[in-house]
């Protein structure tokens, strides 16, 4: 009787662990399983919102559509970036050759050789030729100052030589003078 009692409760036992074992396996099928839809709700979501920032619809359409359309948005903005660089290189280039014109006018107006420089030596070749222009402007001035003051000495010593007085008078009246003195003396002389 001791085996039989013996044999019963190991037989319980047997068959009460499977069913343990057994339920224990059913459970973690099903969170398994829970978990891969939450996942798969996650990526959905996820997919959802970078679809909302490029601007895509997601509505009735599958995770690889989707994906798709998400591409050819982000390929469409290269693209669009791409053009946008462009035309703002275009316009650099417009605007420095327009530059460049404007360069070249005022060097040919100076006298500048301008072939197979670039702006910036054109720029320091303007420079310099306004610099070299301002000190021939100056040599000018110069020159033609101290040939008035020659003028000037020389008429002040016909002055002399005519008895004319120069103390503040300008050249022109004491020119005057001097002919006036002049044609006196032609009077005297008849």
């Amino acid at each position: 009787m001791k085996k039989l009692v013996s044999s019963l409760v190991m037989t319980t036992l047997l068959f009460s662990g499977i069913s343990v074992v057994a339920a224990a396996d059913t459970g973690a099928d099903s969170t398994v399983k829970h978990s891969k839809a939450e996942k798969k709700e996650e990526n959905r979501a996820k997919l959802n919102e970078k679809a909302a920032k490029w601007g895509v619809e997601t509505t009735d359409q599958t995770n690889k559509e989707v994906k798709a359309a998400i591409q050819e948005a982000k390929a469409a903005k290269k693209v669009e970036s791409a053009e946008k660089k462009a035309a703002k290189e275009a316009a650099k280039e417009a605007k420095k050759q327009e530059q460049l014109a404007k360069l070249n006018g005022k060097a040919v107006k100076l006298g500048v050789n301008t072939a197979g420089k670039t702006a910036k030596e054109v720029k320091a070749a303007i420079q310099e030729a306004k610099v070299a222009k301002k000190a021939a402007n100056a040599e000018k001035k110069a020159a033609k100052e101290a040939k008035k003051q020659e003028q000037l000495t020389n008429l002040k010593e016909k002055a002399a030589k005519w008895g004319v007085e120069t103390a503040g008078k300008s050249a022109k009246e004491i020119k005057a003078e001097i002919v006036a003195k002049k044609a006196e003396k032609k009077e005297n002389k008849k």
